[in-house]
Formats: C-alpha cells, sequence, structure tokens
C-alpha cells in the first residue's frame, strides 16, 4: 500500500510480508469477527449492526474481509446514518482490525512486528476511510443547499409575478368608476342637470313607477 500522492510505500518490505502472510491466513469470516469485536465494546455500534438488513451486515463484513477501505468505503457509510451510525465508529473498527489480524500471525513473527505492522496499516486505511465519509456529506450538503435556493428563488419569482397580476388586476377593476366619474364631469361642466337615463318616456316608465295624478 503506497501513501497518497507519493509512490512511497506506507510500510517497509518486512512489515508487508507480515501483512501478507497474515492476509493469506485469514478465512471468510475475517471481517464478521472483526465487527463482532466492535460490538462487544460499544453497544451504539451494536444497535447500528442490528438496525441492518441481514444483507447489509453481510456486505459490510465482506468488504472488510476484502480490505475495501478506501475512500468509496467511507462514503457509503453516510448513508447509514439514519440506522445510528457515527463516525466515532472507524476508530473503534480499526482497533478490532488490528486485534483481530495480530491474531491470524499465529506468533510466526515478533509480536511487536505485527503489531506495529497491522497498526500502521489500519491506521492509514481508515484514515483515507474518514476522509471519504466527510467529503461525501460535504458532498451531499452543497447539493441540498443548491436545491434549496434553486426552490426558494421560484418562490420569490412566483410572488413577484403575483404581485404583479394584482397590480393589474387592481387597475383594470378601477377603470370603470374612472370611466364614470370622467362622465358625470363632462354633463357637469356642460351644465345638463338631467338624468340621462330619463332622456325618453319609455324609459321613465320603465325604470320609476306610474305617478297617479
Amino acid at each position: 500500500m503506497s501513501s497518497e500522492g507519493r509512490g512511497k510505500p506506507v510500510l517497509p518490505p518486512v512489515q508487508r510480508q507480515i501483512i501478507k502472510y497474515c492476509i493469506d491466513n485469514s478465512k471468510d469470516d475475517l471481517g464478521e469477527r472483526i465487527y463482532r469485536r466492535v460490538m462487544d465494546k460499544r453497544d451504539d455500534f451494536r444497535g447500528f449492526v442490528e438496525s441492518l438488513p441481514k444483507a447489509q451486515r453481510i456486505e459490510l463484513s465482506y468488504g472488510l474481509r476484502d480490505f475495501l477501505l478506501k475512500k468509496e468505503f467511507g462514503e457509503k457509510h453516510v448513508l447509514f446514518r439514519s440506522n445510528g451510525f457515527r463516525p466515532d465508529f472507524f476508530a473503534v473498527t480499526a482497533d478490532a482490525m488490528t486485534t483481530e489480524c495480530v491474531f491470524l500471525d499465529s506468533a510466526v513473527h515478533q509480536s511487536t512486528e505485527t503489531l506495529t505492522a497491522w497498526s500502521t496499516l489500519t491506521s492509514t486505511m481508515f484514515s483515507s476511510v474518514r476522509d471519504g465519509f466527510y467529503a461525501e456529506m460535504r458532498r451531499i450538503r452543497r447539493a441540498s443547499n443548491c436545491i434549496n435556493n434553486a426552490k426558494n428563488k421560484g418562490s420569490v419569482d412566483l410572488s413577484s409575478d403575483t404581485s404583479k397580476d394584482d397590480d393589474q388586476s387592481s387597475r383594470r377593476s378601477n377603470s370603470p368608476a374612472d370611466d364614470d366619474a370622467r362622465v358625470n364631469s363632462s354633463h357637469n361642466s356642460s351644465g345638463n342637470t338631467t338624468n340621462p337615463l330619463q332622456g325618453s318616456e319609455s324609459a321613465g316608465n320603465f325604470l320609476c313607477p306610474p305617478q297617479v295624478y
């Protein structure tokens, strides 16, 4: 394994040989044993695991078994926040992985060398995992902010259009009254005080009751 951005390996050749020996001796249930060790230490982690469907538990355990501990592995855990996952679970998982993988050496190498090799490796790997986790959270937050801004902009535009329509409607509703005012003003200015609706006898008989003399 190489450090990011450089070609320099994280582990020296001797420690890489130790890691390879342990991996060759591992079984398919390595990831499951690591998670069980974490569950024994943290009740909240147990609650998180037990909230997952069986298929997702298997997927996570095989992810550890195959050492898919890259940024992509951390990104996937963002989806588990609703199930109670917390970023500090990565640290306790790294410790459990170190302990479980040291046992795989079966004391073939010096215990201190094996412990140092696995501690260095898991520390580097889970640092990348955490980076991936927080990077995905920031990406989701930015996407959410863009959506909210777009919604707010649409709401403001709709409110502005509605106000313009109201203003136009108000001006249209006032125009007949203005016309009446102009008609009355025209009659008054000409000195004609007679009601225009009384200009004919038929009109007067229709609008007013007949008068009896």
